[in-house]
């Protein structure tokens, strides 16, 4: 399935002409670097005057303005940037020319009735040259950061005057841009010496340090939400506009860049991190571009480009709606207000639906909201949190339509808009007077949605159902603290070192070919230990083929191993690999040895089947269903039948037969049999929908626990997860579908897994593989074309998709190889199968992309059991002996390891040659060009063959023939 984000039919359109902002006055100051800014209240434009001065219009008054607009003569030189206070809609602040940073509080001079402001409230005077950025922090109220000419960057407290509380220089190079991470902890800046700085906000330490944009024009940086990444607009040394895209944690190369044109207006950069959309537009340009930077099927941001707004007019700047002011009925994504020399033209972003009755929360999920989540005090003190978030949805929320009271003229037309009530609600007399109804309805939402959230809450999500509802205003917005978001789904990328796994099948000159395998064994299709890999073969007697690993490609003769009855489950051992032990139809459990070299082939005098056994145990009393070896204890064999009993043999010569049975306990047919890592515990699962653990061993030689598993009338199967002492089951749910769950197996008595989630609705019986060492489980169903990858770890929801192996053929089965120490280290090998089809054996590979492979890779390749080595004999173990296995290194002699290597070499710089350009024509151009004179020429010449013919012509015409010439 192609997976592509579900913004990608976002389509802009500029709005019509009567929703246009005209008779404005754009500034033409060439030194400022913001030119438009809007919060959910007031559009503010950086407005055409001999001082530095705002224009301010309410967001409703579109169109054709009564009166004139209201003015704030905020500086004594231009106005460079400003900024509306996050946390309070109608406080702005700017910053100029003339090196101060002043705020300004809107709603105390329209009170009074004035048409235009010049005081401010607070000045902060502490740069000593032009202040060239100002950004407001996310989470904490009243913090302001700044950076000057003066190579200097300040942090403010407007709480307390506007009191400068730190300050750091970079003598390298004035800074030009910022911009705060999510959590309002860290900065992103841009300097004039082309360099990019992530730096830390509270000590002005430069965490990070790495090259920027190369060119000589300012550049411009935004972060990109609560990503890990943020991108910078700016030039390249060939004075191209570039986009380029970083990690905030490596600072040494670009993750992607996209060059643009060779236009020189400065791009401003607007990032929508709830829809993780990025819009650009530079000054002189007249269309908005907009890329994609979603990361819901990628690590990276996508950086996608989707259709361009075009206009024919050019833009001064841009800026961006907040989302609450949006209207979201309308499935409008995003608004967009381009600021022009005599106009302020909206760009409505919005997404096709065939129903607008009912909000789209897949489209709009919660919103940065207008409380903040510290104040100033706690954040200097160290805190660090994230932004206070509010739902979009109108139902969820109390909706005022009107603006607010602080209107400059009455009788305008109104917009149709959703906006929330916030924190600011002191400018409004109306939600002052029905406070008491409207805390009402603010409390019966809150039990709708705490009741709602209870109801669907799991064991792995119930903490991000939690909605937390402020009662210190009644006007207060639902709060859902504790929603973790990404932007276009609620998702967090998750680092894991198995991530990029990936399977590939050997060179078909390793394959085992010309095989008649049998698929219809009830049990297992292959097997194979570090010497032989076997496969039932069609025939009669049930033949079993153990070929030798090292005989690869086509096999001419495929000498079997005779059972004499139908073969229903085979095995080989891991400790002696000579050992082979089947069970059939006739309840026979058979044990064979391979002599030295593998089975003897056919000749003139003898046929090519082996019958010799070492063993023939005869005790159950229908056919033999499972054969195990165990995988500890040597010379151990596990074996259940149709009698739905365990039993469990010695195969030492001295003791050889039956010592162990448990009867009496399934109630259907047993359909795995597996050991945990101790080999103290054997845990089966049966058609009767029960998982089983027990401890053989003991004086009551029993059951231990037991829960009920899937639902559906096939079987499962289930496997111990290593040393974690969790299981891991598969199986069939009451609708058919495939499935799987992960359980505790000290807390089967539950009833309960840790999780569970469904697969397919595939009909092939499920096998699981574990790798103990990379916590990776291995999912390969019968019949199916594909392997799948999951990596279980103690993080929720514990059992995570990695990727898939698909080949082209169906599977009959599939085997794990289980000597580690034969991977391909130098290859990041991590585990190797078998897989078998009617014809073919298949050797595949796992294994992880590593860029310097000449090392040991230690960090995936722990030590590892081993497991051709028994860790007991078979008397220890039936005396009751316990013993953890043993361990060893995969780490080959000649190999350093890669936490102990150099680091890498750093990459040389490349320098462009010039090369001097050959003007001298070819003989083509030589040729072309003297034919075209040649017919130049030509033509010239019958043109004066046609004139003096016309000539002719007309002295005829005149009468210079007599009469009697024409006789």
């Amino acid at each position: 399935m192609f997976k592509v984000s579900k913004y990608r039919h976002t389509v802009g359109k500029v709005d019509k002409r009567e929703l246009w902002y005209p008779d404005v006055n754009t500034t033409g100051n060439s030194s400022a670097s913001t030119f438009i800014k809007a919060n959910s209240k007031w559009v503010a434009l950086n407005w055409q005057s001999n001082t530095g001065t705002i224009g301010l219009i309410p967001l409703k008054s579109f169109g054709k303005r009564k009166g004139e607009t209201f003015l704030i003569h905020a500086h004594s030189s231009g106005v460079i940037d400003f900024e509306f206070n996050p946390f309070n809609e109608h406080q702005l602040v700017t910053a100029s020319d003339d090196s101060t940073i002043k705020v300004w509080n809107i709603d105390e001079a329209i009170r009074s009735g004035a048409t235009s402001l010049s005081s401010a409230s607070i000045v902060c005077s502490g740069h000593s040259k032009s202040v060239e950025c100002i950004a407001f922090n996310p989470v904490a109220n009243n913090i302001l950061a700044s950076c000057s000419a003066d190579k200097t960057l300040k942090i403010w407290d407007l709480s307390n005057g506007g009191e400068e509380k730190y300050s750091w220089n970079f003598e390298q190079g004035s800074l030009t841009s910022l911009s705060w991470n999510y959590d309002g902890s860290l900065l992103v800046a841009t300097g004039k010496d082309l360099k990019n700085r992530i730096i830390d906000a509270r000590t002005g330490e430069s965490i990070q340090v790495g090259d920027g944009n190369q060119g000589v024009k300012a550049s411009r940086v935004v972060w990109l939400g609560n990503l890990n990444h943020f991108l910078t607009t700016g030039f390249s040394k060939m004075r191209e506009r570039q986009l380029v895209l970083w990690s905030s944690q490596d600072l040494s190369k670009p993750i992607k860049s996209i060059t643009l044109d060779s236009s020189t207006g400065i791009i401003s950069p607007i990032y929508d991190q709830d829809a993780q959309l990025l819009f650009i537009s530079g000054s002189g340009d007249s269309s908005v571009r907009v890329f994609d930077m979603n990361t819901q099927f990628t690590k990276d941001p996508a950086f996608t480009e989707l259709s361009p707004v075009p206009s024919d007019t050019p833009s001064k700047g841009i800026c961006a709606l907040p989302k609450r002011a949006l209207d979201v009925m309308e499935v409008e994504i995003d608004r967009i207000f381009k600021a022009t020399p005599n106009n302020i033209i909206p760009i409505t972003f919005n997404m096709s639906r065939k129903s607008k009755s009912t909000f789209a929360d897949d489209l709009f999920p919660n919103t940065a909201s207008t409380k903040p989540s510290l104040s100033s005090t706690e954040w200097l003190s160290g805190e660090n949190k994230q932004p206070i978030l509010i739902s979009l949805n109108p139902s969820d929320n109390q909706i005022n339509n009107d603006l607010d009271d602080l209107q400059l003229n009455d009788n305008e037309p109104v917009k149709k808009s959703t906006f929330f009530i916030d924190d600011n609600t002191n400018d409004n007399s109306n939600v002052e007077q029905s406070k008491p109804e409207q805390q009402q309805q603010q409390e019966e939402v809150e039990e709708k949605k705490i009741s709602s959230s209870s109801s669907s809450s799991s064991p792995t999500n119930s903490s991000s159902n939690v909605i937390n509802s402020s009662s210190s205003s009644s006007s207060s917005p639902i709060i859902n603290d504790n929603i973790q978001r990404t932007g276009i789904v609620p998702k967090v990328v998750r680092s894991s070192k198995y991530r990029h796994i990936s399977g590939s099948a050997h060179q078909k000159s390793q394959f085992y070919t010309n095989l008649k395998i049998n698929g219809s064994t009830s049990n297992t299709c292959i097997a194979v230990n570090s010497e032989y890999v076997a496969v039932p073969m069609v025939g009669i007697g049930g033949p079993l083929a153990v070929i030798p690993l090292a005989d690869k490609g086509r096999q001419i003769q495929v000498p079997c191993i005779e059972i004499g009855s139908q073969l229903c489950d085979y095995d080989l051992s891991q400790h002696n690999t000579s050992l082979v032990a089947t069970g059939s139809e006739d309840s026979h459990v058979k044990v064979f040895k391979i002599p030295t070299g593998g089975i003897p082939k056919s000749t003139a005098n003898k046929s090519n089947n082996y019958t010799t056994t070492e063993a023939d145990f005869i005790g159950h009393n229908r056919k033999v269903i499972s054969v195990n070896f165990h995988p500890t204890a040597e010379n151990v064999l596990i074996t259940s039948g149709g009698d739905m009993v365990v039993k469990l043999w010695d195969l030492n010569e001295g003791g050889a037969g039956e010592k162990l049975s448990f009867a009496n306990v399934h109630t259907d047919m047993i359909t795995s049999v597996d050991v945990n890592w101790t080999g103290d515990k054997i845990l089966t699962s049966s058609k009767d929908k029960k998982m089983r653990i027990f401890d053989p061993r003991t004086n009551k030689g029993g059951l231990a626990s037991e829960t009920l598993t899937h639902s559906g009338s096939k079987g499962g199967k289930a496997v111990w997860l290593g040393q974690t002492g969790n299981i891991f089951s598969v199986g069939f749910n009451k609708s058919s579908e495939r499935e799987y769950q992960l359980w505790d197996s000290r807390n089967l008595q539950s009833g309960t897994p840790l999780t569970s989630d469904k697969l397919d609705h595939l009909s092939g019986v499920i096998t699981p593989f574990y790798d103990e060492d990379t916590g990776v489980i291995y999912l390969a169903g019968k019949g199916d074309s594909s392997i799948r990858m999951f990596e279980i770890n103690d993080q929720e929801p514990y059992v995570h998709y990695l990727t898939q192996f698909s080949a082209g053929t169906p599977q009959v089965g599939v085997a794990k190889f289980a000597k580690k120490t034969s991977m391909d280290v130098k290859k990041c090998e991590i585990a190797r199968f078998y897989r078998s089809t009617d014809s073919t054996i298949e050797p595949l590979s796992m294994t992880v992309p590593r860029n310097r492979q000449e090392f040991f890779q230690d960090d995936i390749y722990p030590d590892t059991r081993q497991t051709c080595t028994p860790v007991m004999t078979s008397e220890e173990w039936f005396d009751g002996c316990i013993r953890e296995p043993e361990f060893i290194s995969m780490k080959p002699s000649d190999m350093i390891n890669l936490s102990d290597a150099p680091p890498p070499p750093k990459k040389e710089d490349k320098f462009i040659v010039s090369q001097e350009v050959d003007n001298t024509p070819s003989r083509d151009q030589v040729t072309n060009s003297l034919l075209s004179r040649v017919s130049n020429q030509n033509a010239s010449s019958n043109w004066e063959q046609i004139e003096k013919l016309k000539h002719n012509f007309t002295d005829y015409d005149n009468g210079d023939i007599s009469d009697s010439e024409w006789d």
